[in-house]
């Protein structure tokens, strides 16, 4: 799913050419809805209004006082009626660039009986500058999801964005992504998003979802040194498997 040096070359040069959203992230940042609004996470279009997404003020991880973002989904085949929210603002740009390898925050699954299976999606890329009206980079989602109980409490979750952790999936145009260091590269959008398997749009379903502290954090090392220790493992089989032949 990765693209090739030279590909990351010309992205480099590309992202000097494009608008300002590639500088927009940086590590360390957290939404944790202090200042009672949305933090420009938004649901849909129109239909959507303050039942479906709203700041609570209070009963947040903290308890008492400690704000959170509260999206209701009404099963509906029309905006509102999935567990999908979105950022076009602060969280797009250069994850590759500012380090970012995974975004962890805290999620409540306040409905009463139906369990939620969460995961993050993002859409990036470039105009292809070889191939004059096609693009590098597309949209891609978690392939593991977050399993919520009905009625749990506050969950800290973090979803590996590392690109071996990320799978292609189709939006409205039907064309999955195709080249996830692209999209990485220049993030347009990040989204939360409620289905069983890798997805762009989610589910209907009939749920509340509380949301709170997102932030943009490294994976934990242990987490990095079990990935290399994958690579490093492929690379020896590969090697061994060479020499078998030789």
């Amino acid at each position: 799913m990765g693209s090739t040096a030279p590909g990351i070359t010309i992205l480099s040069l590309l992202c000097m050419l494009q608008s300002g959203t590639a500088s927009a992230i940086s590590l360390g940042q957290i939404d944790d809805f202090t200042d009672g609004t949305t933090q420009t996470w938004i649901m849909g279009a129109s239909g959507v209004t303050a039942t479906h997404i709203t700041n609570i003020a209070s009963g947040g991880p903290a308890g008492t006082g400690d704000n959170f973002l509260q999206v209701v989904a009404d099963g509906t085949l029309v905006a509102g009626g999935r567990l999908t929210l979105f950022n076009q603002a602060q969280w797009t740009g250069d994850y590759l660039s500012a380090g970012i390898t995974s975004i962890a925050l805290d999620l409540k699954n306040f409905s009463s009986s139906e369990p939620l299976n969460m995961r993050l999606a993002i859409e990036g890329g470039f105009l292809d500058p070889n191939n004059p009206g096609s693009f590098i980079g597309g949209l891609f989602a978690t392939s593991a999801s977050v399993t919520l109980e009905s009625g749990g409490g506050w969950t800290h979750v973090v979803f590996s964005l590392l690109a071996d952790d990320l799978t292609p999936v189709s939006g409205r145009s039907g064309v999955p992504g195709n080249d996830v260091q692209a999209a990485l590269a220049n993030v347009t959008e990040l989204r939360l998003l409620n289905s069983a398997s890798p997805d762009w749009t989610g589910l209907p379903v009939v749920a509340t979802l509380g949301i709170d502290n997102v932030s943009a954090v490294p994976l934990p090392p242990a987490a990095l040194l079990f990935a290399s220790g994958l690579m490093g493992l492929g690379m020896w089989r590969r090697q061994g498997f060479s020499a078998q032949r030789c």
